[in-house]
């Protein structure tokens, strides 16, 4: 049809996967070359095809005059005809057999009858689109005051003080169809499994090995979760504070100066028994006694029994070995006689001990689940993202570089949610401690969050757990946050060209520091404090928030399964009260203190909460940063993750309990579940 006066070019079209991203509607595009030379008009239709479905991908080819030089722009329109005109445009890129490829990542909603312009990469600061190309600057600007009305945001439940988040979705936060069909698969299955076990159960469990049968069967979707071997070995139950999902608490004695006071353990008898010749005093000074005090948990009542909440300490000895072991557990905070300090066998009955041992586990998860899961990662992660949303433009590279660690996290803090928080609600129906609880503890916390202590040297140098022996979570941890935070700063020091004015000149980076950092209700301890000034302070807070939403969260969630499946090594809740005495006990009388159904429950929450469907942390389910220089850091960082993963590897065959969750093989990009 053209003969040698043309030069043709191939586009490519993809259309996102959000939801409605399809589009009906007519789609020109012009071409701009680097002169400035503008293409007419060419309309992007195949004759007989359904153009611009969800998630596809059209090509189109196109003539243009022959002296038409190397494609730098691209202006995009779309009409309003049709059904279903909206149109979420995620990339194009045009072709040319002698030339390189032109990239436009767009990832956004295209406005109707409107001409949309855009650079190659789409990768620009604010500051230099408002100087070379103001007309482009203005439907910078546009889009920006639209997304202020997409990502309208309150506080959680509407609780003035707790992390802000979307009032209503935005359809490209939506999960991807085949993420949503893994979800709802998992459910259904729990649920029939959940009837044709209460089917084949009386009320009680005869034995904790009658607990197994719930495992069996041809119709059963439940696996036997790992944390059930040696569940009621001294050694499970220290290694569960160290890898297990609330292993985040644990604090060194010598680090703090010593035992808080109300915690008064019998030190000659403990140096006695289980320090291996030391004196109570001698092992404190080489720093092998760590503790957990879960005072935050005091003064609440529990919903399930209407009996004050446990909210115990615990004494840990780190044996020359370096096996960890318990060595006391206070199960209130105020001393009295009806509140003895348990201790292991020889001193204390095995019995005994197990039912401290119990409520103990009882408080660890009930504080987990609302505040080191929920609050610390979703939450916190989904106040950032929100004002991250309101304040940074699709086309900033910094938008580019986080994008990937936000996919569906504020879909799951807003249509996940319900499955902890609603009145019928695992908080209520499985958690001792209730819902309303739940909220309130959250809340409190939330007033004391720093992030700046959530910084990985920070949190193990605050906590004085830096000579902990095998604290799988920090030896793995290390390297990965080193991977992610050289990535970060190497990206920001291209982006910024390695100076702090141009960081300071950004004026949507230091809207967005203000925002998240409000005086009223913002986030505390971001570095700033409400102003980005310096590469170093935001590539800290970036990398940790990148670190939460990958790492923190994977320890935190993906072993819930293997750690909550079975009840006895981490019970939810219990039957009956907590101990005020160290009078004999039952074997018959420790196993009733599970219920049939809480069991049940449990294995169907921790099934769905340890669902992995997301791509693995660097394998991004879309780029959006094709500029040469700045893909390069991207790469390096896959290289980082791979020797992270051989590491990992060589480290759990040399372990005699292997920890998989911070493999780069396990942890994914951002909070999906």
């Amino acid at each position: 049809m053209f003969g040698g006066g043309h030069k043709k070019f191939r586009v490519k079209v993809t259309t996102g996967k959000a939801k409605g991203a399809g589009t009906n509607a007519t789609i020109n595009i012009k071409l701009i070359d680097h002169e400035g030379s503008v293409s007419e008009s060419h309309v992007l239709d195949k004759w007989l095809h359904n153009d611009f479905e969800y998630g596809k991908i059209d090509s189109y080819t196109i003539y243009v005059e022959k002296n038409f030089g190397q494609c730098e722009h691209i202006i995009l329109h779309r009409d309003e005809v049709g059904l279903n005109d909206s149109w979420y445009v995620e990339h194009v890129t045009v072709e040319h057999e002698t030339e390189a490829d032109a990239h436009f990542p767009l990832s956004r909603w295209l406005p109707a009858n409107t001409e949309m312009q855009f650079k190659k990469f789409d990768s620009q600061l604010p500051q230099v689109v408002k100087k070379e190309h103001p007309e482009v600057y203005q439907q910078r600007q546009n889009e920006l005051d639209q997304k202020k009305k997409d990502f309208a945001y309150a506080p959680i439940a509407n609780k003035e003080g707790m992390p802000r988040t979307v009032t209503s979705l935005p359809p490209e936060e939506t999960f991807h169809r085949n993420y949503i069909f893994d979800l709802l698969e998992t459910k259904f299955t729990g649920v029939i499994s959940q009837y044709l076990k209460k089917m084949r159960y009386e009320d009680e469990f005869a034995s904790f090995d009658d607990m197994y049968k719930v495992y069996y069967g041809p119709l059963s979707p439940f696996t036997v979760p790992a944390g059930h071997s040696g569940w009621r070995t001294d050694e499970k139950f220290a290694r569960l504070r160290l890898t297990g999902p609330n292993c985040t608490v644990i604090r060194g004695v010598k680090k703090d100066g010593g035992l808080p006071t109300n915690f008064p353990v019998d030190k000659d008898n403990l140096a006695k028994h289980f320090m291996e010749g030391q004196s109570f005093q001698q092992a404190q000074d080489a720093d092998r006694l760590f503790y957990i005090d879960f005072k935050d948990l005091d003064g609440y009542i529990a919903k399930s029994s209407g009996k004050p909440m446990v909210a115990p300490l615990a004494l840990f000895y780190a044996r020359m070995d370096g096996t960890l072991i318990p060595l006391a557990i206070q199960l209130f905070q105020k001393n009295a006689d009806n509140n003895p300090i348990f201790y292991p066998p020889p001193i204390d009955d095995e019995k005994v001990w197990c039912h401290a041992k119990f409520w103990f586990g009882v408080a660890d998860s009930n504080y987990h689940e609302p505040v080191t899961h929920l609050l610390q990662t979703h939450l916190v992660a989904g106040d950032f993202i929100t004002c991250f949303h309101h304040m940074i433009s699709p086309s900033h590279p910094v938008y580019k570089l986080m994008l990937p660690h936000f996919i569906y996290l504020l879909n799951i803090n807003t249509d996940g949610m319900p499955v902890l928080t609603a009145e019928d609600g695992a908080f209520n129906k499985i958690l001792t401690f209730g819902l309303d609880n739940c909220y309130d503890l959250m809340y409190k916390k939330y007033q004391t969050f720093k992030l700046s202590d959530a910084y990985l040297s920070t949190d193990l140098s605050n906590r004085g757990v830096e000579n902990l022996p095998n604290y799988h979570y920090m030896e793995d941890v290390k390297p990965m946050f080193k991977a992610i935070e050289d990535y970060i700063t190497a990206s920001l020091k291209t982006i910024y060209g390695g100076k702090d004015q141009v960081l300071k000149d950004d004026f949507e980076m230091q809207n967005f520091a203000k925002l998240l950092c409000d005086k009223t209700e913002g986030m505390r301890g971001v570095w700033g404090d409400g102003a980005f000034t310096k590469l170093d302070d935001l590539s800290k807070t970036l990398s940790t928030m990148v670190f939460i939403l990958s790492n923190v969260h994977a320890a935190a969630n993906f072993n819930q399964y293997d750690e909550y499946g079975y009840p006895p090594n981490l019970p939810f809740r219990l039957d009956g009260a907590p101990p005020t005495d160290k009078s004999p006990v039952t074997e018959d009388f420790l196993v009733k203190l599970f219920d049939v159904n809480v069991t049940l429950e449990t294995l169907d929450l921790g099934r769905t909460l340890s669902l992995q469907g997301t791509n693995k942390i660097g394998i991004y389910e879309t780029h959006y940063e094709f500029k040469p220089e700045i893909f390069q850091h991207y790469l390096n960082f896959i290289q980082a993750l791979e020797k992270v993963s051989d590491e990992n590897d060589a480290k759990n065959a040399k372990r005699s309990y292997p920890y998989i969750w911070l493999s780069p093989k396990i942890v994914p990009n951002s909070i999906s579940i």
